[in-house]
């Protein structure tokens, strides 16, 4: 397991709202339609090797009220990195400028070879998120069936009409992110969720866009320990490339060190972010 140590200078709140470009913290970008290609994760015979998921050198976000993160540098190549931070650390932040969704004040932030500065559309294309408060949370009344048939709608063509999300459908596009996370019944009101189940269900949706790498902020929002040992065993099986919804890369935002215990240690870098 690989560690870095960062550290963000006093930062007054990790609150995206306050630092993130109003452009780009809206609904992800769509890479693809949700029944196109995707494009091979393999390597090649004899190809260089894959750029490093993030490379962070002397990454910067100010804010009105003095500095978010950094500056700082981070390089993580593996396929789980966990970015641990507690409030005011930067953390959120630094998860929301690794998926092109919030502009860096100075330095330079790469993900998988794409500058965050130069070409954030771009990342923004290829990279879904999930677990971001005020940004892609459900609405709580609003039932499962009719969520995922709202996603489903926006990742389509407009002159494609959306069928009713039936309970097979619904297990056939849920149950390869739950795993062994009971998937809801279509008419279950997302408040009626498990914190678990949540989580997953909204890493589900990300997924219908087809990314490249998934960011996932708040696993520790699971309080269960069990049930937080499991979404984090489905997020690594994301990375497998035999999974149905396989991503090359998942970063992943906890303040609990713990957290890390949960993944295997060869495959996953953790990052650490200080006041």
């Amino acid at each position: 397991m690989t560690t870095t140590s960062l550290t963000a200078p006093d930062a007054a709140s990790d609150a995206p709202r306050h630092a993130a470009d109003p452009a780009t913290t809206g609904a992800p970008d769509v890479a693809a339609p949700a029944d196109a290609p995707r494009e091979d994760a393999g390597t090649a015979p004899g190809a260089p090797p894959p750029p490093a998921v993030l490379d962070a050198r002397a990454a910067h976000v100010r804010g009105a009220r003095g500095a978010v993160f950094g500056p700082l540098d981070a390089t993580s190549a593996q396929p789980v990195t966990v970015v641990l931070g507690d409030r005011g650390s930067g953390r959120t932040s630094f998860l929301l400028a690794t998926a092109g969704r919030m502009r860096l004040t100075s330095g330079r932030l790469t993900v998988l070879g794409r500058d965050t500065s130069r070409a954030a559309a771009a990342v923004r294309r290829r990279a879904g998120i999930a677990g971001f408060d005020g940004i892609d949370d459900l609405e709580p009344v609003v039932p499962v069936g009719a969520v995922v048939r709202e996603r489903l709608s926006w990742e389509s063509p407009w002159y494609r009409r959306t069928p009713r999300v039936t309970a097979a459908r619904l297990t056939a596009l849920l149950g390869p992110v739950l795993g062994d996370v009971p998937v809801p019944e279509p008419g279950l009101l997302v408040r009626d969720l498990s914190e678990a189940q949540d989580l997953l269900v909204r890493v589900a949706l990300a997924l219908l866009a087809r990314p490249e790498v998934l960011v996932v902020d708040d696993l520790d929002a699971v309080k269960n320990p069990h049930e937080r040992a499991v979404v984090a065993r489905c997020l690594e099986a994301l990375t497998h490339p035999a999974h149905p919804q396989h991503v090359r890369a998942v970063v992943l935002g906890s303040a609990d060190p713990r957290d890390t215990d949960l993944l295997t240690p060869d495959r996953t870098a953790v990052v650490t972010l200080t006041r």
